[in-house]
């Protein structure tokens, strides 16, 4: 994966928003979060590497404010939102094989695939992103609340790997947390302590989690395949 070169913050969190509740038919840049959301923002809200933020870093996706509420609720950081952080844009009609979507997207990074933005484009603006937040506060150790899609073309940019691993999307659990320090990986995505995984790409459509279902301890929490981010 090509982007811009990268300026290196202080240090750089990477998290994605929490889980979310989806709604066929509906822009997905609009979506709220559910039940397991909500658990796993408030979650996050304890964890101690918020000890280190200086800045915090938005998506204008309302679902990555979201992700932080309970925190803006102890923490007093200064919290800025910024449209190249957004997810990979896509059409708002229902896809139902949302996986085999993504891995078209994944595969042919300089293509719009059935009308969404293309990879590399996503990639550049998000990269962009990045050197301009660095080279304006260069001693900030920021943390940036983000997606799916775009996390894992960044991932796979910093790895200098050609394309994203579509098993490596499918296993980047909702507000699992990265570090990035001098432009590698020093800690790659995983759910802190406490915080509920919630894994991508289930096989088949599984039950919303907001109904409990999925939570009953027979297996592991997932949220819809159809429509994951």
């Amino acid at each position: 994966m090509t982007a811009t070169e990268i300026s290196s913050p202080r240090k750089l969190y990477l998290i994605a928003h929490a889980c979310t509740r989806q709604v066929p038919n509906t822009d997905a840049a609009l979506w709220q979060l559910n039940e397991l959301g909500n658990r796993q923002a408030a979650a996050l809200a304890r964890q101690p590497f918020w000890d280190e933020v200086d800045r915090l870093l938005l998506s204008c996706e309302p679902k990555t404010r979201l992700t932080v509420a309970p925190l803006l609720q102890r923490r007093d950081l200064p919290v800025e939102e910024d449209s190249r952080f957004d997810e990979l844009h896509r059409t708002p009609e229902w896809t139902y094989d949302y996986t085999a979507r993504v891995a078209q997207v994944f595969r042919r990074p300089r293509e719009s695939i059935g009308g969404w933005e293309p990879a590399a484009a996503a990639l550049f603006r998000f990269c962009e992103g990045i050197d301009d937040w660095a080279s304006r506060h260069p001693h900030d150790t920021m943390a940036l609340v983000g997606h799916g899609l775009t996390f894992s073309l960044y991932r796979a940019h910093l790895l200098g790997l050609p394309n994203v691993v579509l098993n490596d999307w499918q296993q980047l659990s909702f507000a699992a947390v990265a570090c990035v320090q001098g432009g590698q990986i020093v800690e790659d995505f995983a759910v802190p302590h406490g915080v509920p995984h919630i894994p991508r790409g289930a096989p088949s459509p599984a039950v919303d989690p907001e109904d409990g279902q999925a939570d009953s301890g027979l297996e592991e929490p997932r949220c819809p395949s159809n429509a994951l981010e």
